[in-house]
C-alpha cells in the first residue's frame, strides 16, 4: 500500500476526533491553556467565545446547566460577580419554560445562590435557595445511580457518604443540586431564624429515614453527637458481620466516630476507634487495604499525643517508620515529616532535625519536591524549638531547591521568586536593592503566569518600605503597581480590587498622607460598585475603612455614622437578626463606648446577646463569649444583677459544650464579682476600657465571632484571662 495512504487512514482518527470535539469544551480548554502559559489577552477572548457559545447552547440540553456554572465561574474568579450573575440571571430566565421542577432550573438558582452568597449578600441568596427547594419539594421520584439512593427525591442523594461527605456519582444528573436542603438550613442560622432551619433539617431527617449515613450527618451538623455516634457504630457493626463487605465499609464509619470522639477530647474512645478501623483493614489482607492504614495509624498517633499517651504515640510512629518502606528503600516523606513534627510538639526537637537530617544525607537521590518537603518541616521544627535563625537557613534552602522542583516551561515567565527576594531584602534593611526588585518584577509581570502575585506581595513590600522610613519608594511602587492592576481589567479585576483595598491603609501609616485617605476609600467603592453590583455586601469593607480611619484619624462623630451605615448596610443584606448583623452591632456599640457614650451602646450590646441565640446553637461558645463582652460592659455601669446574670449564663454554656468547659467563662464571671465589690464611684469608671480598645476578650474575634483558638483556656485563670483583668481594671 502507498505510504501516504497508510499514513492518510492512521490520521482519520485523530482528525475525526479533533472534528467531533464540542467548540464550549474546546473553548474552555483554551481559555485555561492560555491562561496558564501567560497569555491573559487570549484566554479573556476565549472566555468570551465560551458566553457566546452558550448562549447558543440549546436550553433543554443535558450540559446546560454545567455549561452556565462554568462561564460564571471564570467571571466570578476575575472579581466579576456583577457579569457572572447577569449570565446566571439570563440562563434561569431561558430555563422557564422547562418547568418548575425541572434539574436545569434548581441548578440555576443554586449557582445563582453561591453567587449571592459568596458576594455577602444572604438575602438574596436565600431567595434563589428557598425557589430551589421548592423546585426540589416538588420533583418526581427519579432513578439515581447512587447506591442505595434509588427511588429517592433529589434532595435526599445530598446526604450519601459519611460525615457529610457527598459521594454521588459523576452520572448524576442532578449531583449539582446535592446541597440544596443543608445549604437552606445553614443559611437559615446563619440569618438567625432557627425554626426555619429546623424545619428544613427536620425535612432532611424525613428523606434520610432509610440512609443511616445520611442521619449520622444530619444528627452531626444539629449538634446531636450521641444519636450520630450511635449510628456510625451501628454501621460498622453491620459491615463487620457482612460477609460481603468490603473493609472500608467498615473502616469509614469507624473514622467518622474516631473524629466524633476527637472533636469531643474523647481520646481513648477515639483512639479504640481507629484501632479497630486499622484491624478490619488489616484482616483483609488487601495490600491495598493495609496502604490505608498508613494515614489512620498517624491519626491514631496525634490522638494518643493529645490524650497525653506519649509513649503509646511513639510506639505507633516506631512500627510505622520500621515497616513501611518505598520503591527505593525510602520511607514515604510525608510521614517522615509527620514524624518530626510530633518530635518537636513533644520537645524533642534537636532529635527530630537529627533523625531528618541523618535521612537526606543517607539519600541522595531524593526527588527535588521530597527534599523541600523536608527542609521546609526541618524549618518548622527549628521554628517549634525556639532556633528561628536557622528556621530561616532551612527555609532559603528550601526555596533555592523549588526551581529544580519546578522547572520554567519554555517561554514562560514567574516572577514569585524575585518577589520574595525583595521582600527578603526589604525586612533586612537593604531598601534599593528591594525596590529594584520588585521594579524587575513588575516590569515582567505583563505575561508572568503569577502575574496576580504583585497586588499583594507589592502592597506587602510598599508597607515595609513605610515603615523603613522610605515613603517615597513605597509610593512609586504603589503607582506603578495601579498601572499595571488597570491594564489587566479587561481580563481580571481582582487584583485591582486589592490594590484598592490595600492602598488605604497605606496611606493611614503615613501622618502626612491621612488627607488622601479619604479619596482612596472612594476610589475602592466605586471599583466595588463596577465589580461587583450595587447590592454587593463587600461594600461593608470600605465602610470599615472608613470607621478606622475617621476613629483614628478623622471625627469621631464621621467614625459613628459610618458605623450606622454599616449597621443599615448589613440590614439590608442579611436582616437584622443575622450574624452580619451582629458583627455590625457590636462595632457600632463599641464606638458609642470608646466616644464615652456607653448609655447608646448598652442597647445594642443586649441586642447582641438576643441575636446570638438566634444565630448560634444553644451550647455554642460564642453565645457563651457574647454575653461575657456584654457583662462586662454592663459592670461599668455598675449595672450588676443583670451582668452577673449574663455572666453565669455563660458559664452554664460552658458546662454544656461539648466537652464541657466549666472554666472557660469563670475568669470574666469573677471579675464582674470583683467590680461589684470595688468601692462605688462613678458609672463607667470602673474597668473602663481604655479608649478605641476593640473587644473584652482576648481569645475572642470580633469580627468573625468565633474563638482565637480552638481549644478553650485550661481551667482556672489562664495567662490571657488575667491579661483581660489587667485591661478592664485600668
Amino acid at each position: 500500500m502507498n505510504r501516504g495512504m497508510v499514513c492518510l487512514l492512521l490520521t482519520l482518527p485523530a482528525v475525526a476526533q479533533i472534528a467531533q470535539r464540542d467548540p464550549f469544551d474546546a473553548a474552555l480548554q483554551a481559555f485555561w491553556t492560555a491562561r496558564s502559559a501567560g497569555h491573559f489577552e487570549e484566554a479573556a477572548a476565549k472566555r468570551e467565545e465560551a458566553r457566546k457559545l452558550l448562549e447558543r447552547t440549546a436550553v433543554d440540553a443535558p450540559q446546560f446547566g454545567n455549561r452556565v456554572l462554568s462561564v460564571t465561574q471564570l467571571y466570578e474568579s476575575g472579581g466579576m460577580s456583577r457579569q457572572a450573575r447577569s449570565i446566571a440571571e439570563e440562563a434561569l430566565s431561558r430555563a422557564g419554560g422547562l418547568g418548575q421542577s425541572h434539574p436545569t432550573r434548581i441548578q440555576l438558582l443554586n449557582t445563582l445562590a453561591s453567587s449571592w452568597q459568596q458576594d455577602r449578600n444572604l438575602l438574596k441568596a436565600l431567595a434563589c435557595l428557598e425557589k430551589a427547594a421548592a423546585a426540589v419539594d416538588a420533583a418526581p421520584l427519579a432513578k439515581s445511580p447512587v447506591p442505595g439512593a434509588e427511588g429517592q427525591p433529589y434532595s435526599n442523594r445530598a446526604f450519601v457518604g459519611f460525615s457529610g461527605r457527598n459521594v454521588a456519582s459523576r452520572l448524576d444528573p442532578v449531583q449539582d443540586n446535592n446541597f440544596v436542603y443543608p445549604r437552606l438550613a445553614d443559611l437559615y442560622q446563619q440569618l438567625g431564624r432557627p425554626d426555619a432551619a429546623a424545619a428544613v433539617l427536620a425535612k432532611m431527617r424525613t428523606l434520610a429515614t432509610n440512609n443511616d449515613a445520611a442521619l449520622a450527618s444530619i444528627y452531626e451538623r444539629q449538634g446531636q453527637l450521641d444519636e450520630a455516634a450511635a449510628i456510625y457504630k451501628k454501621l460498622a457493626e453491620q459491615a463487620a458481620a457482612n460477609p460481603q463487605s468490603q473493609p472500608w465499609q467498615v473502616a469509614g464509619p469507624l473514622q467518622s466516630l474516631a473524629n466524633l470522639y476527637q472533636r469531643e477530647q474523647r481520646y481513648g474512645e477515639a483512639a479504640a476507634a481507629l484501632q479497630q478501623a486499622v484491624a478490619a483493614l488489616d484482616a483483609s489482607g488487601k495490600p491495598e487495604a493495609h496502604n490505608q492504614t498508613i494515614s489512620i495509624r498517624q491519626s491514631l498517633a496525634s490522638i494518643l499525643h493529645q490524650a497525653g499517651q506519649t509513649q503509646a504515640a511513639d510506639e505507633v510512629y516506631q512500627q510505622l517508620l520500621a515497616e513501611t518502606k518505598d520503591g527505593r528503600d525510602g520511607l514515604p516523606t510525608g510521614l517522615l515529616s509527620n514524624y518530626a513534627n510530633y518530635l518537636a510538639a513533644t520537645k524533642r526537637g534537636a532529635q527530630a532535625e537529627d533523625f531528618l537530617k541523618d535521612y537526606m544525607a543517607n539519600h541522595p537521590n531524593l526527588q527535588p519536591w521530597e527534599e523541600i518537603n523536608l527542609l521546609s518541616t526541618l524549618a518548622n521544627v527549628a521554628r517549634v524549638s525556639g532556633q528561628p535563625k536557622r528556621a530561616e537557613e532551612y527555609q532559603r534552602a528550601a526555596m533555592e531547591k523549588q526551581p529544580a522542583a519546578q522547572p520554567t516551561p519554555a517561554g514562560q515567565v514567574f516572577i514569585g521568586k524575585d518577589l520574595q527576594k525583595a521582600q527578603s531584602a526589604a525586612n533586612g534593611g537593604n531598601l534599593d536593592e528591594a525596590f529594584g526588585l520588585a521594579l524587575q518584577a513588575m516590569d515582567a509581570a505583563g505575561h508572568a503566569v503569577d502575574r496576580d502575585q504583585v497586588a499583594w506581595q507589592v502592597s506587602s513590600l510598599a508597607g515595609t518600605l513605610v515603615n523603613k522610613k522610605a515613603p517615597d519608594k513605597a509610593e512609586q511602587l504603589y503607582q506603578r503597581l495601579f498601572g499595571l492592576a488597570e491594564s489587566w481589567s479587561a481580563d481580571t479585576l481582582q487584583p485591582l480590587l486589592n490594590v484598592l483595598q490595600n492602598y488605604p491603609r497605606f496611606l493611614m501609616q503615613q501622618q502626612d498622607r491621612w488627607a488622601d485617605a479619604p479619596g482612596a476609600i472612594e476610589r475602592y467603592r466605586n471599583a466595588l460598585t463596577t465589580a461587583r453590583g450595587a447590592g454587593t455586601g463587600w461594600l461593608e469593607e470600605v465602610l470599615r475603612l472608613n470607621i478606622d480611619f475617621e476613629r483614628t484619624h478623622g471625627s469621631q462623630a464621621r467614625a459613628l455614622s459610618a458605623a450606622q451605615d454599616l449597621l443599615s448596610l448589613e440590614e439590608s443584606l442579611s436582616g437584622n437578626t443575622s450574624e452580619p448583623y451582629l458583627r455590625a452591632a457590636e462595632t457600632l456599640a463599641e464606638l458609642y463606648e470608646s466616644a464615652g457614650d456607653p448609655q447608646r451602646a448598652l442597647p445594642l450590646r443586649r441586642q447582641t446577646v438576643s441575636i446570638a441565640d438566634l444565630v448560634f446553637r444553644a451550647n455554642d461558645a460564642r453565645r457563651g463569649f457574647i454575653r461575657v463582652q456584654v457583662a462586662l460592659a454592663l459592670a461599668r455601669q455598675r449595672q450588676f444583677d443583670e451582668a452577673e446574670r449574663l455572666a453565669n449564663e455563660a458559664v452554664a454554656i460552658g458546662q454544656t459544650m461539648r466537652p464541657p468547659q466549666p472554666n472557660l467563662f469563670a475568669p470574666q464571671l469573677e471579675q464582674v464579682r470583683r467590680m461589684k465589690a470595688a468601692p462605688q464611684s462613678a458609672p463607667g469608671s470602673v474597668g473602663r476600657r481604655p479608649t478605641g480598645a476593640i473587644g473584652t476578650i482576648p481569645w475572642f474575634d470580633t469580627q468573625t465571632y468565633r474563638p482565637a483558638q480552638v481549644n478553650a483556656p485550661p481551667a482556672g485563670k489562664p495567662a490571657s484571662a488575667k491579661k483581660s483583668e489587667k485591661q478592664q481594671d485600668r
